[in-house]
């Protein structure tokens, strides 16, 4: 009876895959669009800094309608306040240290400035346009009167 010898095999070949090659560039190429897409648009920002503005003037909103006194928000351009009465509030907005926020970019404007709310939430009888712009364009939305829908 024969018995074959049983010696293991060294495979002495190095490289990497066609496969492999390809998987890394594509994984490079989605990386790399990603990346140039991010830097090639700064609307995300803007967009951002709308709902930063949207979410403080929310805030003000709400507390307004669990006081006794008016509250409210004014614009110097490239930051705002929170007013308590018409004065700075000694309170802190969401998320920020102080009363008042710079913002990241750009200027902010509103058609009614201070914006103020009563104890209701109604910033007055007339629409609010609130405008946040940097170079790459703007974004608006409105506090709707009497009712102080912010859209």
């Amino acid at each position: 009876m024969l018995q074959r010898s049983r010696t293991p095999q060294i495979l002495t070949k190095q490289g990497f895959t066609v496969i492999e090659v390809i998987v890394v560039l594509m994984l490079l190429g989605i990386m790399s669009a990603v990346v140039v897409g991010r830097l090639l648009d700064t609307s995300a920002d803007l967009a951002a800094e709308s709902e930063i503005v949207k979410t403080h003037l929310r805030f003000v909103q709400s507390r307004a309608m669990n006081s006794a006194v008016s509250w409210g928000i004014r614009f110097d351009g490239g930051s705002y306040t929170m007013l308590t009465d018409g004065l700075t509030s000694s309170g802190f907005l969401p998320n920020e240290s102080s009363a008042t926020r710079s913002l990241a970019v750009g200027t902010v404007a509103a058609s009614t400035n201070p914006i103020i709310f009563d104890q209701w939430g109604s910033p007055g009888n007339v629409d609010i346009t609130v405008t946040v712009s940097d170079s790459s364009g703007s974004k608006s939305f409105v506090i709707i009167r009497n009712t102080g829908g912010i859209l």
